[in-house]
């Protein structure tokens, strides 16, 4: 038994290693290796949990278990390369604030991807009544959702939307004036993105970018990236450069990103990640414990700081909200 656990563990190991080193080649246009940069956290813990097991099981050390060893902790330091960005161990890129200024306005934001196939809306209704947020971007949205979320509009008179039934939905809904409304389409033409241009109570304005890109997988019957890279980051990122308000990105981007906001948008110290030196705040899958990476996020220049974020309870969906409130 104890030769069937150690081979079981070996080959476990083995493969651990391999794929963590494959997943350094995030950004190939290769999806299969693509999909190794999702699971980084589970690759770390799978990775620790093996060395452990081994270190107990192996009575006489080889050189195939010092091989092996090592492997494994090059693989460990991988995941860590990319995972401590998301821990308390680096400096946060949003100051965090505590106190607000006079001349400093709080704005705060529920994402929420619903999941075009459920069909349980008064789970979401009640967290916008309990949380209040001045804007929400529901993602997701098909005809059903729409007719659900008419109701929001007796707090939230100015919206932008467009409402499809291939799970690339979206509407926005705002408390403040929407002066400018665009709708882009960056690399399908059934996968809306929006600008807005939002006035605030202190007459400030800032940018606002809506965005939901398609996974790196294929679908039959959904948009998706088969054969080409996703650019949607990068067209986005040259409008930004252009942009003179400060700068709201927020959606459910089909990445967990890592940080690495620089590679992915083309620009240099343009848009900061929320979660750099605050935590995970896994938002996906709600549905599955164990399968679980930051898939929706919100990023902003260089003018905001966070006051608050916070992950939510489950509303039905495969993603769990995300709650934030930001100060200009």
């Amino acid at each position: 038994m104890r030769k069937v656990i150690y081979s079981i563990l070996f080959i476990l190991g083995a493969l651990l290693a391999i794929l963590s080193l494959l997943s350094i080649f995030r950004n190939a246009e290769i999806r299969y290796l693509k999909m190794l940069d999702f699971p980084r956290i589970q690759f770390f813990i799978a990775a620790i949990i093996c060395f452990l097991l081994l270190a107990v099981i192996i009575k006489k050390w080889k050189w195939q278990d010092y091989l092996l060893s090592l492997a494994l902790f090059i693989g460990i330091g991988v995941q860590v390369f990319f995972l401590i960005n998301y821990t308390v161990l680096v400096p946060v890129e949003v100051p965090t604030v505590k106190q607000i200024a006079e001349n400093e306005e709080k704005l705060s934001i529920l994402l929420t991807n619903v999941k075009m196939k459920n069909r349980t809306s008064q789970a979401l209704l009640d967290l916008v009544a309990h949380k209040n947020p001045d804007i929400i971007l529901a993602m997701e949205v098909d005809t059903w959702w729409k007719e659900q979320l008419k109701v929001l509009q007796n707090e939230y008179p100015y919206t932008q939307e467009s409402i499809n039934e291939v799970t690339y939905g979206l509407i926005l809904y705002s408390k403040f004036p929407l002066e400018v409304k665009e709708i882009d389409y960056l690399t399908h033409d059934q996968v809306p993105s929006f600008e807005s241009l939002i006035t605030l109570p202190n007459a400030k304005k800032i940018s606002f970018h809506s965005i939901h890109p398609v996974p790196p997988t294929h679908f039959e019957d959904l948009p998706d990236n088969a054969g080409e890279q996703e650019n949607a980051l990068l067209k986005l990122g040259n409008r930004i450069e252009d942009n003179k308000f400060p700068a709201i990105v927020a959606g459910d981007l089909n990445d967990v990103v890592w940080s690495y906001l620089d590679d992915l948008t083309g620009t240099k110290d343009l848009l900061y990640d929320l979660r750099v030196g605050r935590g995970f705040y896994n938002s996906y899958n709600a549905q599955n414990l164990w399968m679980r990476w930051p898939l929706d996020h919100i990023f902003v220049s260089e003018e905001f700081k966070l006051k608050t974020l916070q992950r939510q309870s489950s509303i039905g969906s495969d993603h769990f909200p995300i709650y934030a409130e930001l100060v200009l």
